[in-house]
């Protein structure tokens, strides 16, 4: 069952490329990516409705692995949609586009900081803490689950961990924080070329 996993995420990774190469403007990639990781998504929770995790292992590793990865790239294209729609427009002064992108930093920081603890657990690949957050059966007290807000609310899954919800987060976090960083050496780089120029 593993590799059916990774097929179907290598899949729409393909098919994430595909939608770089068929549309015109970065925000009909982003929705494209979207609604690619969303029919993946719908897809692997089809074959998990057939399934049972044959142990413990089995499950600790969908719920630490799958299931983040797919819900994470939900996340993440969540994020970079809401920054295309609330990026400031093209003939904006460039100040206001480099704090744009700052204050986008600044915000998913702040989220992997507050999760500090939980980001490097996922970062160090630790495991003493899996059956805990990653075992349906591993923390049933609810106020010992983590807080978060999601950017991407249609993640229905019935089955879930106290922490898979919140490592999803912090990969779409670690990813978009890179995101922004490219974004800041761009607009860094129209500066320099402004000032030159």
């Amino acid at each position: 069952m593993k590799e059916q996993y990774r097929q179907l995420f290598d899949k729409m990774l393909v098919e994430m490329e595909d939608c770089g190469k068929r549309m015109g403007s970065e925000k009909e990639q982003i929705e494209c990516c979207f609604q690619t990781c969303e029919r993946n998504w719908n897809d692997l929770q089809q074959l998990l409705d057939y399934r049972l995790f044959k142990d413990l292992h089995d499950e600790i590793w969908f719920f630490k692995t799958v299931k983040p990865a797919f819900t994470g790239m939900l996340e993440y294209f969540a994020l970079v949609y809401k920054a295309a729609l609330f990026h400031p427009d093209s003939g904006s002064n460039i100040a206001e586009v480099r704090n744009f992108w700052h204050k986008e930093l600044h915000h998913a920081e702040k989220f992997l900081l507050e999760n500090e603890q939980y980001y490097q657990y996922y970062k160090t690949g630790r495991t003493e803490m899996d059956e805990v957050y990653f075992a349906r059966a591993g923390n049933n007290d609810p106020s010992n689950s983590p807080v978060y807000r999601s950017h991407y609310s249609g993640v229905s899954f019935r089955h879930h961990t106290s922490h898979d919800g919140l490592f999803a987060a912090i990969q779409a976090r670690d990813k978009y924080l890179r995101y922004v960083l490219e974004k800041i050496e761009t607009v860094e780089i129209q500066t320099v070329l402004k000032i030159t120029g």
